[in-house]
Parts: C-alpha cells; sequence; structure tokens
C-alpha cells in the first residue's frame, strides 16, 4: 500500500474522530459518561477486527472510520470528566490521563510488528485489544462519574464562550496536526533512511515511549510549574527537537535524536493546555467536545497532506513540515494564553457614569 493510500486511511480516522468528538461531548450529558466510555470501547473493537479481516482496501477504511469515531467518543468524553472531578485544578489528572494514552501507543506498533511476526496477521492486536477493553469496562462499574460543573462553579469561572472556544480549538488543530503528521510517517521516514527489519518499528516505539514520559515528567512538574510555562515551554522544546533531522537529512542518528526529543516536548502539550484553559475557565462539554473534533480535523490535514508529498519529494519532507507546523503552534500558544487571560478577567460594573 503506497503512501497516498496509508493517507487515506488517516483521513478516514480523522473524519470518525470529528464525528464521534461531536457526538461524545453530548452524550456524556444526555446517555451518561461510562456508557459512553464503554460504547467507545465496543467500537474501537470492532473497527481493529474490521482491519484484520480487511480484505479490500474498502473494508480497511471502514475500519480506520470506526476506530476514529469511538476514540473521538471516547476522547471527548473521558477529558470533560476528568475536567469536572478536578475543577480548576486538572493538571496532574489530565496528564495521568493522556500518559494512558502514550502507553497504548507505545504498545501499538510493538503489539502490530510481534502479531504480523507471529501469526502474520492482526488477530493477536484484536484479542489484545478486547481483553483491555473488558478490564476497562469492569473498572469503569465500580466508580461513578463525576457530575458537571454547577452554577455556583461558573460564578468562580466564566464558561468558554465561543470565540475562545475557536482560539483554544485551532490550537489543538496544529498541535495534533504536527504530532500525527510525525507519528504517523516516522516509520516510513525510518525505512528511507536505511533502517531496516524492526528497526523502524522501534524508533515509532521510542517516539511514544518517550511522548509518555513527557507527560509524566509533567505530572510532578504541574505541580510547582504553571500550565502555561509548561505549554510554552514544551511548545518550543518540541520546534527545536525536529531542526537536527531538518539540517542532517536523513542520518541515522538525527532519527533516533528526533524522534526521542520530539516526542518529550509533543507529550505534555495536549492535557497542559487543556490544564491551562481550565484554570481560568469552565469547560463544557460542548466546547470539550468541540476542541477534540479540532485535534481530530488537524489530524486529517496534516498526515494526509504528507502523503503525496512524500511520494512526490521524498520522505525527508515530514520533519520539515513538522517543524513548521510547530513554530505555528508555538505562536498560537501564546494566542491562547493571551486570550484565556483576557476572557477570565472580571468584569467591571461598577464604572461611575461622568456627573
Amino acid at each position: 500500500m503506497g503512501a497516498g493510500m496509508i493517507g487515506v486511511l488517516f483521513a478516514c480516522s480523522a473524519a470518525g474522530n470529528f464525528a464521534g468528538a461531536i457526538v461524545g461531548g453530548r452524550s456524556i450529558v444526555r446517555v451518561g459518561g461510562h456508557p459512553t466510555l464503554v460504547a467507545g470501547l465496543v467500537g474501537f473493537a470492532l473497527g481493529v477486527g474490521l482491519l484484520a479481516a480487511a480484505s479490500t482496501f474498502a473494508v480497511a477504511a471502514t475500519g480506520a472510520v470506526v476506530i476514529g469515531a469511538s476514540t473521538g467518543l471516547a476522547d471527548a468524553g473521558m477529558n470533560t470528566m476528568v475536567v469536572w472531578s478536578r475543577l480548576g485544578a486538572s493538571g496532574p489528572a489530565l496528564n495521568a490521563l493522556h500518559l494512558s494514552f502514550g502507553v497504548g501507543a507505545l504498545l501499538a506498533p510493538l503489539a502490530v510488528d510481534r502479531s504480523l511476526a507471529l501469526v502474520d496477521d492482526l488477530w493477536l492486536v484484536v484479542v489484545f485489544v478486547v481483553v483491555l477493553g473488558g478490564i476497562s469496562a469492569t473498572l469503569l462499574r465500580r466508580h461513578e462519574p463525576p457530575n458537571p460543573p454547577t452554577v455556583d462553579d461558573h460564578a468562580s469561572r466564566p464558561p468558554l464562550d465561543t470565540a475562545s472556544t475557536l482560539v483554544v480549538a485551532v490550537f489543538f488543530l496544529l498541535y495534533v496536526g504536527a504530532e500525527m503528521g510525525f507519528a504517523g510517517w516516522i516509520f516510513t521516514y525510518s525505512e528511507d533512511g536505511g533502517l531496516s527489519g524492526s528497526t523502524p518499528a522501534i524508533v515509532t516505539a521510542l517516539f511514544w515511549a518517550a511522548f509518555s514520559l513527557g507527560r509524566l515528567l509533567a505530572i510532578p512538574t504541574s505541580r510547582v510549574a504553571s500550565p502555561r510555562a509548561i505549554v510554552i515551554g514544551s511548545c518550543a522544546f518540541a520546534a527545536m527537537a525536529l531542526v537536527p533531522m531538518v539540517i542532517a537529512d536523513g542520518a541515522e542518528w538525527s532519527i533516533w535524536v528526533g524522534a526521542t526529543l520530539y516526542g518529550l516536548g509533543a507529550g505534555p502539550q495536549y492535557p497542559t493546555m487543556i490544564a491551562m484553559v481550565d484554570e481560568r475557565i469552565s469547560l463544557t462539554a460542548k466546547a470539550t467536545s468541540w476542541i477534540v473534533g479540532a485535534a481530530a480535523i488537524g489530524a486529517l490535514i496534516v498526515p494526509t497532506g504528507i502523503g503525496p508529498l512524500i511520494e512526490s519529494t521524498g520522505s525527508s519532507v515530514m520533519p520539515i513540515v513538522v517543524l513548521s507546523v510547530s513554530v505555528i503552534t508555538l505562536v498560537w500558544a501564546l494566542v491562547v494564553a493571551r486570550r484565556i487571560t483576557r476572557a477570565s478577567a472580571p468584569r467591571r460594573t461598577d464604572v461611575p457614569h461622568p456627573a
């Protein structure tokens, strides 16, 4: 399957993710948080099963859509409920939540590699997903979901308005676009750089390991540093980490260094940006669903766009694109910080009228 066709699968997954995120934000209010998560677990297992059984591109694309919709559903639900459970102080909990995502992304390429090596298909991955999904659903039944913010909560922290939601959503579009552009194509980039056998999968796993480590380190850091400082610092670090890859143009050492350092810098950005908003403004389920949906659009635009560029100019274009998007992300993080500060400032209603 060529890079262009893989890019189409990215697009299918991202489109499903956007739809799932929009539905998920409404589902946790109308149906409940835990039923929404269980629906996401079941859908994800079904989507992986479709990929494993796919004998045609149409079936694989359907599996990608189902996987995307299921993850969007669960993503919107989980982020919203973690914020609700830690109103105004969600940074450590959000980084712990997203650390789990990093661990899963670390295990995924290794599981796929071993499944292909042992049975020459993806059915061992399906079994792995079903087992983990069953454990997760069982744990959910033992806990009550958190309640949404009350009127009193909104009195101290105003809800995120529409204009501010749009500004925040653009950050997630940019960030996830860069993250998924790198994660989706680092395997191909590594192969074109001369790495062979299971080594490209190990590089991909190394990226996700560093990504997870970045989120793990952000948990204690968020207790002593502000979310704004962590977001700006990690955005700058991620951008600088890509410079050696661009300069070295495929040298083996730059692949290992770039994957490690970019993973460290990219890891804390998603959860800590949500925490930065939550610190000053109350996040509604609807606002969170649009934020997650915007992230899905980023996952659609950047990785899908990189595919044809690789086919036409070579894989060296990947770190250049990701670096460019990362620099814009850094600038936009500063825009978000200013917007949130202004949106959360108390409105003066006691200004005297001129005599």
